[in-house]
């Protein structure tokens, strides 16, 4: 038993001198390594790169590069609007022209008319023309609309004269003059009455336009 103990005294003093030199030497080692290496906490000087000399101002003379300017070139080609892009845009002025009428909005209306007739000319699809110029026409006597009765007017007379109804056309222009002087439009008048000129010219030598009607649902699908 007593040989047991001194074995174990042993074994425990040999671990208690090995840890004991352990904690003795771990700070020494840290020491000797800090003092190896003592240049690490100075601060370097830092490499600094010369001043730039001051910029000599330098007055610029922009009519030299005027003769240099490249001339634009204009376009000479002119491309024909396609049968798609007419319908895009018809069916566009009509979904907004069903908001308009729906809601009363009168100026809006005779706008989205406008740009349907505009539509309907570049076509030569001139009834359907004709007949939204006489929607403007009804709407604008509600309203009480001098300047868009007489511009109807004129428009459907001129239409007329487009599609050879040359008697009809003079009608509705004579129509829209009287009008136009009854409200003391005088300026108006005197542009109905150079209309009246070119309609009358066109009679004398039978002048008028191709008529192309609006093409029904049946048309488009064959």
């Amino acid at each position: 038993m007593a040989s047991v103990l001194n074995v174990y005294l042993c074994y425990r003093d040999k671990i208690v001198f090995k840890k004991t030199s352990v904690f003795i030497l771990a700070p020494l080692c840290l020491l000797f390594a800090l003092s190896a290496n003592a240049q690490w906490w100075k601060k370097k000087p830092v490499a600094r790169l010369p001043l730039l000399h001051d910029a000599k101002s330098v007055s610029f003379n922009f009519s030299m590069i005027h003769n240099s300017l490249a001339t634009p070139v204009t376009s000479v080609a002119k491309f024909e609007t396609s049968q798609f892009s007419y319908d895009v845009a018809e069916a566009a002025v009509m979904k907004s022209l069903y908001h308009t009428m729906r809601f009363h909005m009168y100026s809006e209306s005779v706008s989205n008319f406008n740009s349907l007739i505009a539509l309907y000319l570049e076509q030569q699809r001139y009834s359907e023309a004709k007949w939204y110029f006489l929607q403007i026409n009804y709407l604008a006597r509600q309203k009480g609309d001098d300047a868009n009765i007489i511009a109807s007017l004129v428009g459907v007379g001129m239409v007329k004269s487009e599609i050879g109804e040359f008697a009809q056309a003079r009608e509705d222009l004579t129509a829209a003059a009287d009008f136009a002087a009854s409200r003391g439009r005088l300026s108006d008048v005197a542009e109905i009455k150079k209309k009246l000129i070119v309609v009358e010219h066109k009679k004398s030598l039978n002048i008028k336009s191709d008529i192309r009607y609006a093409e029904l649902p049946e048309d488009k699908k064959n």
